[in-house]
């Protein structure tokens, strides 16, 4: 039995249905399909690369003494941390929305840690050390996801779109050629941060009098006034800045192009910015929990199958050299090497799932607001490598 259709594609009344585009009827389930991305080697590698390039350089950071080191989020009063900064008292949502500061702590470590850095410039109690600190620890981690959060971005994006994907050595060259603009986005929006902070600082240096902090009293309205155009673009370059480097990575897009779309998508739908990062919370949970398992098994069963040969004995000696015993020997350091590089392409995992559903999520909202269809992505042009 076959029915009519008419223009629009819909179904005349007493018509039978064949076939439904689950694409069109719920154009969200392009997120479960980046989930899905998320898995493949190259999305896994260029992630695992990244994160390794991140650590690294934090790490260096860290030795040679850089302030700004990263701390938790979140943590009690007593343990110090965020509540119980001398600025704490500037913060409404403490008592308005009590449950906010306690939601952070459902993020990961490395989220939250990137979280807690990214306040640390905008911090009024922060030391200008702390504040350099904090930038430079951000402006490398920028940058790095500036080459490898567009790469994944491209991957992904031309995966989803029918496209052939160039795999990991075509999106590390995509993203080293396509990083500036992506790095610049963020760049750009900061220096407006700082022109736009000028009128405050002459403002903070009448305030180091009495007549000067009474003048500062008076005028504190248009004060905060002001500090929203700030708000708006510091949150907006906060949230905004993943829909930059997906920007980059399916449009080939340029730095302005980039801060546009990002704001604009950011601020004209921020309800289905709110629905698409619910839906990409949902699927997390069974596909993290299905990488958790992959990576259980395969360690677990290494050892498992190499069991029969050592005897139960020696398996115990194994088990505990692995779990940090006594057992210093070249070959157990060199296995207990490779469990922690499985570690780190599990922990991997989940940068690579962001930037699968960062992409997901731009292609959906650039839909959304100009109406651009998910399969369009900008392809190389002729005679380019990307």
């Amino acid at each position: 039995m076959t029915t009519d259709r008419t223009m629009n594609g819909s179904v005349p009344p007493g018509g039978v249905v064949h076939e439904i585009r689950w694409s069109e009827a719920l154009p969200w389930w392009l997120l479960v399909r980046a989930a899905g991305a998320a898995f493949s080697p190259s999305v896994i590698l260029l992630a695992a690369f990244g994160a390794v390039a991140a650590w690294a350089g934090w790490s260096i950071a860290d030795q040679l003494g850089v302030p700004g080191a990263v701390r938790p989020l979140v943590a009690d009063a007593d343990a110090g941390g965020i509540a119980s900064l001398p600025s704490a008292g500037l913060v409404p949502s403490r008592r308005g929305v009590p449950w906010l500061a306690r939601a952070a702590t459902l993020l990961p470590r490395t989220a939250a840690d990137v979280v807690g850095l990214l306040g640390v410039p905008f911090r009024a109690s922060a030391s200008f050390a702390e504040m350099t600190g904090a930038l430079f620890r951000l402006g490398w981690f920028i940058l790095v996801w500036a080459i490898f959060g567009t790469a994944i971005s491209r991957q992904v994006g031309l995966s989803l779109s029918g496209e052939e994907a160039p795999g990991v050595v075509g999106a590390t060259l995509y993203g080293s050629r396509k990083w500036l603009p992506a790095f610049n986005s963020v760049l750009f929006v900061l220096a407006g941060i700082a022109v736009l902070s000028v009128p405050g600082a002459v403002l903070g240096l009448l305030m180091r009098t009495g007549w000067g902090l009474a003048i500062a009293g008076v005028v504190w309205p248009l004060v905060l006034a002001g500090a929203l155009v700030l708000a708006i673009l510091a949150i907006g370059v906060a949230a905004g800045w993943p829909l930059m480097v997906a920007c980059v990575g399916v449009e080939r897009g340029d730095s302005f192009q980039a801060i546009s779309t990002a704001f604009s998508y950011l601020y004209q739908r921020p309800l289905h910015v709110a629905f698409y990062g619910a839906v990409a919370v949902v699927v997390a949970v069974p596909a993290l929990a299905a990488a958790g398992v992959f990576a259980d098994a395969t360690s677990g069963l290494a050892v498992w199958a190499a069991s029969f040969g050592m005897g139960h004995a020696r398996t115990e000696q194994v088990l505990a050299g692995l779990a940090g015993g006594a057992d210093a020997s070249w070959g157990m350091r060199a296995i207990a090497f490779w469990h922690r590089g499985l570690e780190t392409l599990l922990s991997s995992f989940g940068w690579g799932y962001f930037w699968s559903l960062v992409t997901a999520g731009y292609l959906l909202l650039r839909q959304d607001v100009d109406g651009t269809e998910l399969d369009e992505v900008v392809l190389d042009e002729p005679g380019t490598a990307g």
